[in-house]
């Protein structure tokens, strides 16, 4: 087997990667002249840019989404979607007009194999990911929308519910689990969705989950693995005081 190369100071900072000296170098810059630092040539000054930016209000929040759809750096979107993370209910409204349109990571096909994590996987799109790492009381946006929306917005949205619903107990009560099914029952033909539900029930454990779970899981595929995992989660977790108890911090 190769050796991993080790990357260099440099390979960093072109991939965006931003010190502590260059965030501290941009401390105190009005946020006009960050909004334009955030577009500079150079992908590290535009991450200490985004990691400056605040208040996160509404025209910093445009900015940032702006560059979101454009950024190419690694480093660049994690700086700017651990500052859109710090927003409130309004940054989460504008964030879900992006859901499932920013880059191209997301699941268009049904997995090849069942997820090997031992709990609820972060979901792949950028924006949902950002979004379930976000306070819990943008939960309400988030299943607002699931009920108009396309059927690609919904699968991603569905991981950010499921992760959400996995890390704080207290959301994933009942008339969630309603709304997810109800989800299922109006996109019964569309594989993707039925797959991201299945998994998404793996956060809750009331009996109506449960029995749709074990309906799936008798099947052959994905989708019958994913029940059978849901099913353990589920079973791990009942048993598990520290699920009992878990409760998601934001970063």
């Amino acid at each position: 087997m190769k050796k991993r190369l080790k990357s260099t100071p440099d390979d960093l900072k072109n991939r965006g990667f931003a010190d502590a000296h260059d965030i501290a170098n941009l401390a105190g810059t009005v946020q006009t002249e960050l909004y334009n630092l955030l577009v500079s040539e150079t992908a590290s000054v535009r991450s200490a840019a985004a990691y400056n930016i605040f208040p996160v209000e509404a025209v910093a929040v445009q900015k940032l989404l702006e560059q979101l759809v454009l950024e190419k750096c690694l480093y660049t979107k994690i700086a700017i979607c651990a500052v859109l993370s710090k927003g409130n209910a309004d940054t989460a409204k504008e964030m879900i007009q992006y859901i499932g349109k920013i880059g191209n990571n997301q699941h268009n096909k049904l997995a090849k194999t069942v997820s090997k994590k031992k709990s609820f996987p972060l979901p792949r799109d950028i924006v949902a990911r950002t979004l379930s790492k976000m306070h819990v009381s943008i939960f309400p946006l988030l299943l607002e929308k699931l009920e108009n929306c396309t059927a690609k917005e919904i699968s991603e949205l569905l991981d950010a519910i499921g992760f959400i619903a996995f890390y704080n107990n207290q959301l994933a009560i009942e008339s969630t689990a309603d709304k997810i099914i109800d989800c299922l029952c109006k996109h019964k033909d569309d594989d993707l969705i039925v797959w991201k539900v299945v998994l998404c029930l793996s956060a809750f454990s009331m009996d109506k989950s449960v029995k749709l779970l074990e309906e799936f899981s008798v099947q052959d595929g994905i989708i019958g693995e994913e029940a059978r995992r849901s099913l353990l989660l589920i079973k791990q977790r009942e048993n598990n005081d520290y699920y009992k108890k878990l409760i998601f911090q934001p970063f």
